[in-house]
């Protein structure tokens, strides 16, 4: 771009005005044609605007020189719109359900400019206001912070009050820079090499490189460490015959002004060619061969954390069997032994596959209790399938589904049957309760076996004990609760039994989640699966003790969780199945990605977080590590009333009132330390639990095969 094309440019400008407005869900069909030095931004936390749970969420005025230019709208480093600018002045709304927002944390990113003076193309973009509950920012206003505006005098630099234009791949940031400034020297062997940058929750779009080293420069909103610095080469390609070998190649970083080399042994490199094949390990290199990325300070641990006591068992997992079960489940007893269900496949003697399911019991230090059936397993399926008398069942039609204790220590277990008659799927639930010897308890059902029938088809269900071990269990659509000797309770609902009041709401599934007793014994269900049309993401129901519906709570005895427009895909993608009650009563819910609580009486509280929610990064490097998907991991309250979500790679620690938590680490999430871990996969870790002195202990697969693992906070 030259003077003659920026002051045209100028001169076409026009003053904004409220014509119209588009939605932020505008089709946007484009391509990254030119891929400029990219600079990321946010401020220091500022003044925040507040405004209505139900208010519409803000307004972004625009105009694009040529009509295909592509905003991005960006707060607290989650992508909540994008859209194509009119090459008119335009209004655009982007709908949010923020309590507040901090307008340093809001960015307006021109993410596809493209030039090119031979076919008459040169895309820009001009801000005009935006408009934020009754605030109005300003885009020319002396502080805010432009990455990609073009002056004659210098270019295209990072500065304040640059004006409103953006002329390259760049941001408007709303507030003054205060977090980290981090350079990325890098190039490609070829050109054409693409690579992705994450510095904590921030994770860049993918950036094309050239053969000339180059400094990609990221303006951060926090205070940042080398080990929470990624570097990803996404785009592999070797076709030698052709001419074509992509590598990646990274000089160095600076944070701050303090420079760190990709060669330094405490940076790990997976996607090295050495010895005839790609590896990982710390090779002081500076170059990836294939798909990987750099971790910069990979051994570098400061944060309070989690890692495995090898003091217990060896490498801190006790190995049940070799075997990688599917279908796990633990409980922890009284006297702090560890109930433990798994299946396993093999193929049988008629060559027909074949499926058994497992309890046994282990004491504190993961040796099997020889008071528990000698200090074997029980099988469950065969003695099921003889107490149903139904030899035509499959034991592939079984699974397990819950293992719980009670308040005798005795183990009960809920087997879930599928059935398909040709047409339809259905699901039954047999009940088994096991001594605390290991024997099938005869006090219980028809010989320690109760055959539960709640009858839907779903194969949604989720059980759960009272304070007097009277059982509940429910589908989406039913409730019914058994005594402690697993007869029908008949003052629950009618006969035992009762349908699960449904809010009156359009476009709305039922799908009951989780079912939680208070220590009154009055029972929450976390409820419902959503469409995208729905206004809601989820329910909580309260009933009374009796199975009727306890008006009290929220509106009537239900309390609508709303939908989190955080993100740009938030809206579909965010489900509420996990809830936890502290000792105060207060219902808490975790999401995909955020939390939110509920006072006793099921209003949100304001006194949690912000507003009543705290939102968790989708995913974050610190302590070395990339963590992710909290979706199937553990969500507790530890001995100290904390929140514990898990995530692949690490555990979040959120404080009672709702703030991550910064005594545990930097940013209130620790990772995983490799050299701590060993050889142990993250992926498999389930069943959190907590024993009496507050350790943990969880269900964790290794090189050797499955077994418990037991933590300790160092």
């Amino acid at each position: 771009m030259n003077l003659r094309s920026w002051m045209n440019r100028l001169l076409r400008r026009r003053s904004p005005k409220f014509t119209s407005k588009r939605s932020q869900s505008s089709t946007a069909n484009w391509l990254v044609d030119k891929l400029e030095p990219r600079l990321l931004l946010a401020g220091d936390a500022g003044q925040e605007i507040s405004f209505a749970w139900d208010a519409s969420g803000f307004e972004v005025q625009a105009i694009g020189d040529t009509g295909q230019e592509i905003l991005e709208v960006i707060y607290n480093e989650e992508r909540i719109s994008y859209f194509r600018v009119s090459d008119q002045w335009e209004t655009y709304q982007i709908n949010v359900d923020y309590t507040s927002i901090d307008p340093s944390l809001l960015r307006i990113h021109f993410v596809n400019d493209f030039y090119d003076p031979a076919q008459g193309i040169d895309r820009n973009v001009q801000l005009g206001s935006v408009t934020i509950g009754d605030q109005v920012l300003d885009s020319n206003a002396a502080d805010v912070f432009s990455t990609g505006t073009w002056l004659p005098e210098d270019g295209v630099v990072s500065g304040q009050g640059r004006g409103s234009v953006l002329n390259a791949n760049g941001y408007l940031q709303y507030g003054t820079p205060t977090g980290s400034e981090l350079i990325v020297y890098a190039r490609g062997d070829q050109g054409g090499e693409k690579m992705n940058v994450l510095a904590g929750s921030f994770r860049s779009d993918s950036i094309s490189l050239t053969t000339e080293m180059t400094a990609y420069k990221f303006y951060l909103n926090t205070d940042l460490k080398p080990n929470s610095v990624r570097v990803e080469f996404i785009n592999d390609l070797y076709q030698p015959d052709q001419g074509i070998d992509y590598n990646l190649v990274v000089d160095r970083i600076e944070i701050d002004g303090v420079v760190h080399q990709t060669e330094d042994p405490s940076t790990f490199a997976q996607g090295v060619y050495r010895n005839g094949s790609i590896t990982s390990g710390n090779w002081q290199t500076e170059r990836l061969e294939g798909r990987g990325h750099f971790q910069f300070s990979a051994n570098e641990y400061t944060s309070e954390r989690y890692t495995l006591d090898d003091s217990i068992a060896s490498s801190g997992v006790s190995i049940i069997t070799p075997e990688r079960p599917f279908e796990v489940a633990h409980a922890i007893t009284s006297q702090d032994e560890s109930a433990v269900g798994w299946n396993q496949y093999f193929w049988g003697e008629s060559g027909e596959y074949q499926k058994i399911i497992q309890v046994q019991l282990f004491d504190e230090n993961g040796s099997a209790l020889q008071s528990f059936n000698n200090g074997e397993p029980v099988e469950l399926i065969q003695a099921a399938k003889q107490f149903l008398n139904n030899d035509s069942l499959k034991s592939t039609q079984f699974s397990l589904q819950n293992l719980e204790v009670d308040s005798q220590d005795r183990l009960l277990a809920r087997l879930q049957v599928f059935n398909h008659d040709g047409y339809f799927r259905s699901y039954s639930n047999v009940l088994v309760r096991l001594t605390e010897n290991g024997q099938l308890d005869a006090s219980f059902g028809d010989g320690g076996f109760v055959q539960a029938s709640l009858g839907g088809i779903s194969s949604r269900a989720s059980m759960t004990m009272d304070s007097q071990d009277r059982i509940l269990l429910g589908n989406d659509v039913t409730i019914a609760r058994y005594n402690a000797d697993g007869t029908a309770d008949n003052s629950f609902g009618i006969n035992g039994a009762t349908n699960i009041p449904t809010p009156q709401e359009p476009n709305f599934y039922s799908a009951e989640s989780q079912i939680l007793t208070r220590p009154d014994n009055s029972i929450i269900v976390l409820w419902g699966f959503p469409s995208n049309e729905s206004t809601n993401a989820g329910w909580l129901i309260q009933l009374n003790e009796d199975g009727s519906t306890g008006t009290w709570f929220g509106d009537e005895g239900f309390a609508n969780i709303p939908h989190q427009q955080f993100s740009e895909y938030s809206s579909y993608g965010e489900r509420f199945e996990r809830v936890v009650l502290d000792d105060e009563g207060r219902i808490t819910v975790l999401g995909t990605q955020v939390l939110l609580r509920f006072t006793i009486d099921g209003q949100i509280d304001s006194s949690f977080g912000d507003g009543g929610r705290l939102i968790l990064p989708s995913s974050i490097v610190t302590d070395g590590a990339l963590l992710f998907d909290n979706t199937a991991g553990t969500f507790d309250i530890d001995n100290q009333g904390r929140y514990i979500v898990s995530y692949l790679n690490g555990v979040a620690r959120i404080t009672p009132d709702g703030q991550l938590d910064t005594s545990f680490s930097t940013d209130g999430i620790s990772g995983h330390n490799p050299d701590e871990i060993g050889n142990l996969q993250p992926y498999s870790l389930k069943e959190w639990d907590f024993d009496s002195n507050g350790d943990v202990r969880t269900l964790a697969q290794n090189d050797d095969g499955f077994g418990i693992a037991y933590w300790q906070l160092v």
